[in-house]
């Protein structure tokens, strides 16, 4: 297997895209994820899951312990990796046919692969903070909400503040002055 894949490059599932919020199954019968119609995903039990089963490509399929776990306002679910680890997120790389956690695909973030504090690195950072951005900011649907910003749109600008990008958040608050009165 290429262990030179990147965790950006890789496809995951998560409790939150096979479960529902707070770990409650809220589908039914088998699944394919949205934006994946090669992977198909099913519980033991539709009542109280305990183990999701994972196929991909109509291959034999994996079985995952799923665990749902007390938390402060209310419950989440994490999965359990074949190596024991308690993961949030499962990750498949490209053409690949097993789900793991990111230790054992050995998969590593990018900007972890460049030395940040030379020129070359500073730039290639910057570069890649700015894609993040432009990435989260799309995501972002609605950015008002009751004539404030949203926690998602709060954040944005939190982050944009932290790389620099002292235009938008200056032109955010004037926006919100303006609102204001």
């Amino acid at each position: 297997m290429n262990n030179h894949y990147m965790i950006e490059e890789c496809f995951f599932i998560t409790p939150r895209n096979v479960g529902g919020r707070f770990g409650h199954v809220r589908k039914l019968g088998i699944n394919e994820l949205e934006n994946r119609s090669d992977i198909s995903y099913w519980f033991d039990d539709m009542s109280e899951p305990t183990c999701l089963f994972v196929s991909v490509n109509g291959n034999e399929p994996q079985k995952f312990d799923w665990e749902p776990v007390d938390i402060t306002f209310g419950e989440t679910a994490y999965i359990r990796c074949h190596c024991g680890y308690r993961a949030r997120k499962l990750y498949l790389p490209p053409n690949g046919k097993e789900f793991k956690c990111r230790k054992c695909h050995k998969l590593q973030y990018q900007l972890t692969k460049f030395n940040r504090h030379s020129i070359a690195g500073r730039s290639l950072y910057k570069m890649n903070r700015l894609q993040k951005l432009a990435d989260s900011r799309a995501n972002i649907g609605r950015i008002l909400y009751n004539g404030n910003y949203t926690k998602k749109f709060t954040r944005f600008l939190g982050l944009c503040d932290r790389a620099g990008l002292e235009s938008i958040v200056r032109g955010a608050k004037d926006l919100k002055t303006l609102m204001n009165g």
